[in-house]
């Protein structure tokens, strides 16, 4: 779909209030309560800074939860990534990119840094999403790209409530490429060795083999996408859990076990083991909240998490590599002789690849453990309480590696007589072992807190002082991090309408200098609930603020002894030794120059915003924001000559501004037994580098510097030249590459009748991080049956074509697409919309230009699922049943875009996103 149509719909829908999920912070009752992590909590009413909650998200079941989070969240931009499913978890951004080293979020689950994707769906309660300084300051150097807080369910008291819960689930690959098959690629071949002024490699006697499939073992026809993959994957969730207790023990307990069995087809063609690519993980939760005595609480959480992942001995990239690269009529899948095929060019057969390598197979084992031990101290001091939480992580991965070379052969015929003729490339291996331990990681965490909350008359103060300690190391060299904070906080409330938040916070990392390692961050926010005040108050307005927040954040995961002179061995150098005689010695030399000064980056974030509630329906959140990024570490190879000897190293002094808008709007109501919901969400965000250091250059419109990160830069496409004389007339030269007809033509910038690096010019946007970031969804049910479907967007966003074969066909003895062979230009073809054909390659066509930088904007049905709930009166009658769930679900179902050929997301040579479905039940006792 057209990039402007994309906007339209999602500004027509931001007007019509037909807006995705809900934002939590304002949809909440008065009394429900936001956790901002540090064991700080308030009300949702109060909170003058930018936080965005969501519950639901049972919408989908994911085998990495960070690929549930679609379009739920205003202000968090996900992205899909393809790969296998052990691999696949989604990219995420809190308001686009405002670094130009990593933007990733910090993500906490429970309060300790763990990643979203080591847990299981089922167990996630909640996902919070800080955005703003009053949030962010709290974790001082690692919060300026945004916080991500995953809170796992707990026990209450009550009845035990026991659910059951089985999803079976299928998979197809998206979008698969279309290559030509072996006839029409040999004609592609000789028609590109003839474009280079080369012989062409088959004679019409083999075109007419490949055409009429006379010697099908030499000149062949082989799908190769066909022969190795299947039109499915297979999978299975299975879950259980218990939750309850009394006044004095609550618990939450899970079991959960899933498995993807995977695309790949020829697996089974080996005793004693498979080559799928299969993937199976267990969890095992329990949540305690434990009553000590009536003014002493601890929370006990542990996990166990066991996964194993089993492929083929050869890699996943290196497979879909062959899959995309091997030409159809390049060799059979396996000779006459039963060999596998090949030839002396490509010695990657596909099936060989998932079949004849023999197998990998890994374990990860990981724990995680946590305790939370709090004692009021009101006795003392009415209000105060204290204590200290402890996280210690383990995470551990062992592979058996089970591998072997396939043998393989070439064959070739004698037209004469027929008889076909085979050279043996290389001999079939034995299977060898190994095994190895993968990684060992620990992380340890350690906190001491101490909370203080005073109502009186018409004020009420919520403050916090806590102490953190975070420390992380694995098994390989120089790679512990630690982090240390001190954090205070502040929450003032006037008359349950004026509010004032004020956090400050010293931050140090192991990672910066020992002189220089501790940051200050503080910040502020205020607010005002103005349907509080008598002038505003409505029966129809539920709630009505208006809020800002100004501060610090920062950021330092760079990586270690950065700031140390390092030096290793040099070159030699001869010196007489004690006879005379010259004798070589080895020296030492500079291998890394340590940064004077290094520091951390500073957000300096800037955010106003609207909550709005009416009737009790409609919600709706407005914000606008602001992020100065400053003392970025940048590269200083710019200012400084070449002939200095060795790498410059990176100086803090880079620039970014970073600023957007965002909304989210939602209705939620029903009429008798009719229960709808419309909402949606929308994300603008554009930043800006100030600065970068970047090198001289000679126009103003090649230079980075006031563009956004990552733009694309590239030669502008004004046409496809026609003949030598339109190339020889034309009065521009293009120093590229070799010209021929049929070549690109690029546009002449600087007027100097030449085409050379001056001429490169900013082409669409990033390929990193959309601009526009929308979704919008519908929920339906009535007396049971429901539907509901979310769509998510994305505008502003830009994608190089290149992938080999599809893109970039035949050079590099590559395949060609359908595509590519039915728009290119050829003298048989000459308003031919792609460049010509070409063995040896060329400079000239096969840059980054507006000819491959498209427009990557899409809408996507991210899930389409149907529902029955079974009445209440009937499940009663069982005795033992407290609800019933049906349920089929879609993922991923269509896509809008002006791509087509390939996903947006994924346009590599790589194993591809998969459209889902899912069929299966709850039940709850």
């Amino acid at each position: 779909m057209n990039k402007k149509i994309n906007i339209f719909l999602a500004g027509v829908l931001c007007s019509l209030g037909v807006m995705a999920q809900e934002d939590t912070l304002i949809v909440r009752q008065n009394d429900e309560v936001v956790e901002m992590g540090r064991t700080i909590t308030m009300d949702a009413r109060e909170m003058t800074g930018a936080v965005s909650v969501t519950t639901n998200l049972s919408h989908k079941n994911s085998i990495k939860p960070s690929n549930q989070l679609f379009g739920t969240l205003p202000g968090l931009q996900v992205l899909q990534k393809a790969g296998t499913v052990w691999e696949n978890g989604a990219t995420l951004y809190i308001r686009g990119n405002s670094s130009l080293n990593s933007n990733s979020p910090l993500v906490l689950v429970d309060g300790f840094e763990r990643s979203i994707d080591e847990l299981s769906s089922e167990e996630i309660e909640s996902v919070s999403v800080l955005k703003d300084a009053v949030a962010t300051s709290l974790y001082g150097i690692r919060g300026a790209n945004g916080v991500i807080l995953v809170k796992t369910k707990r026990g209450s008291v009550g009845a035990p409530k026991i659910t059951f819960s089985y999803e079976f689930n299928m998979a197809s690959p998206k979008r698969l490429p279309k290559f030509a098959d072996g006839y029409t690629y040999a004609m592609a071949l000789n028609e590109a060795m003839e474009n280079d002024g080369l012989a062409p490699r088959y004679s019409g006697t083999e075109l007419d083999a490949f055409k009429n499939q006379t010697y099908p073992g030499v000149y062949p026809n082989v799908d190769w996408l066909d022969e190795s993959l299947r039109d499915m994957s297979y999978g299975d969730n299975v879950n259980f859990t218990a939750q309850g207790g009394s006044q004095f023990v609550r618990y939450y307990t899970m079991l959960n076990f899933l498995d993807n069995r995977g695309l790949l087809k020829p697996t089974s063609d080996n005793d004693g083991y498979s080559t799928q690519l299969k993937y199976s993980r267990l969890n095992v939760r329990t949540n305690l909240d434990i009553t000590v005595s009536p003014t002493t609480t601890v929370q006990l959480n542990l996990l166990g998490n066991f996964t194993e992942h089993n492929r083929p001995g050869e890699s996943t990239d290196k497979i879909f590599n062959a899959l995309f690269q091997v030409p159809s009529g390049a060799f059979p899948v396996k000779t006459d002789r039963g060999i596998w095929g090949g030839t002396t060019n490509y010695s990657n057969n596909p099936v060989a690849l998932i079949s004849g390598r023999g197998y990998a197979r890994s374990q990860t084992r990981a724990m995680y453990a946590d305790v939370n031990m709090k004692q009021d101290l009101s006795a003392i001091l009415p209000g105060w309480s204290a204590g200290f939480k402890v996280g210690i992580d383990n995470t551990a991965s062992y592979w058996d590696n089970n591998t072997k070379e396939f043998g393989y052969e070439s064959a070739s015929v004698d037209f004469a007589t027929g008889e076909n003729i085979y050279t043996t490339l290389r001999n079939e291996g034995t299977l060898g072992f190994s095994k190895s331990v993968g990684s060992v990681a620990t992380h340890f965490n350690l906190e001491f807190y101490t909370n203080y909350i005073k109502q009186w008359n018409k004020h009420s103060l919520n403050a916090t002082l806590l102490y953190s300690m975070d420390k992380a190391k694995t098994k390989s060299q120089n790679s512990g991090r630690a982090f240390m904070d001190i954090v205070g906080s502040a929450h003032y409330t006037y008359n349950n309408r004026y509010l004032v938040d004020f956090s400050l916070s010293g931050s140090a990392s192991s990672i910066l200098d020992p002189d220089d390692r501790w940051g200050i961050f503080p910040a502020i926010g205020a607010g005002w609930i103005l349907s509080e005040e008598n002038f505003m108050k409505r029966d129809w307005l539920n709630l009505l603020k208006v809020r800002a927040s100004y501060g610090i954040s920062g950021r330092a995961d760079y990586g270690v002894n950065l700031f140390q002179n390092i030096y290793g061995s040099g070159n030699s150098y001869y010196f007489q030794n004690a006879t005379n005689v010259p004798s070589s010695s080895s020296g030492m030399k500079f291998t890394q120059l340590g940064i004077d000064g290094l520091t951390y980056e500073k957000s300096h974030k800037l955010n106003v915003g609207i909550d709005f509630r009416a009737w009790n329906k409609l919600t709706m959140t407005l914000d606008a924001f602001y992020d100065h990024r400053t003392d970025i570490l940048v590269s200083s190879g710019g200012s400084v000559s070449q002939i200095f000897g060795m790498s410059v190293p990176q100086i803090n002094n880079g620039v970014v501004d970073n600023k957007g808008i965002e909304a989210s709007l939602a209705w939620d109501d029903n009429i008798g037994n009719f229960k709808y919901h419309l909402g949606g969400q929308f994300t603008f965000t554009r930043n800006k580098i100030k600065n970068q250091n970047e090198e001289y250059r000679p126009y103003d419109y090649l230079k980075r510097t006031g563009s956004s990160m990552n733009q694309i830069f590239g030669y502008e496409v004004i046409g496809i030249y026609k003949s030598q004389d339109e190339i020889d007339n034309r009065g521009v030269e293009q120093l590229l590459g070799d010209v021929r007809p049929g070549d690109l033509m690029f546009k002449d910038q600087n007027g100097d009748n030449k085409i050379d690096a001056y001429d490169q010019v900013p082409l669409g946007y990033n390929a990193t991080c959309p601009e526009i970031y929308y979704s919008f969804d519908l929920g339906l049910e009535y007396k049971g049956f429901g539907v509901y479907a979310l769509f998510q967007g994305v505008g502003n966003y830009s994608k190089v074509l290149n992938t080999a074969s599809v893109y970039r066909p035949i050079v590099n003895n590559n395949t060609i697409s359908t595509y590519y062979w039915e728009n290119r230009w050829s003298e048989s073809n000459p308003n031919g919309t792609l460049p010509r054909l070409t063995y040896s390659g060329s400079d000239n066509n096969y840059n980054t230009n507006s000819m491959w930088v498209s427009d990557a904007s899409f809408l996507k049905l991210r899930t389409l699922e149907l529902y029955y709930n079974f009445p209440t009166k009937l499940l009663k009658k069982t005795g033992f049943l407290a609800g019933v769930k049906v349920f089929a679900r879609g993922h991923d179902l269509f896509c809008l875009d002006g791509i087509d050929l390939r996903d947006p997301e994924s346009i590599g040579t790589e194993h591809p996103t998969m459209t889902q479905y899912a069929f299966g039940f709850n039940l709850s006792f």
